[in-house]
């Protein structure tokens, strides 16, 4: 592929990560209200066992924290918002176990998007190479 069609698939990734990681965090707060036993949702958020309560919310609720602000940045600068949403989604699935497990896949995927929109930094026409 040619350096422009890398490019603009950059730039047309970078939404759809803020998106998909958007959903990835409000399903995150979400589950760390259940996992603080702020509320009870039912459904798919019961599927598998998980931890509630005492440290286990609180850490989730850092995560949820963590993985809204990687939604944020992801436009901006996708390495830090990949960054981010990897630690928000396997921190809160280790935090709170199966209860996260659906934000922790929708996020992880807009980690993984985030990835493939970071420019090459040793691309032939990269800010300095011709300087």
């Amino acid at each position: 592929m040619s350096t422009g069609r890398v490019a603009s698939l950059q730039q047309r990734l970078r939404p759809a990560c803020a998106v998909i990681g958007g959903v990835g965090a409000v399903l995150s707060v979400l589950a760390a209200f259940v996992a603080i036993d702020a509320f009870s949702l039912g459904g798919v958020f019961y599927t598998f066992d998980y931890r509630t309560g005492g440290w286990a919310g609180a850490v989730a609720f850092l995560m949820a924290i963590i993985t809204v602000g990687g939604a944020i940045v992801v436009r901006r600068s996708p390495a830090l918002g990949s960054t981010l949403l990897y630690i928000g989604g396997c921190g809160g699935f280790l935090a709170c176990g199966g209860i996260w497990l659906i934000p922790g896949l929708i996020t992880l995927v807009a980690a993984n998007l985030a990835l493939w929109a970071i420019r090459d930094p040793f691309a032939d026409d990269a800010a300095g190479a011709g300087a």
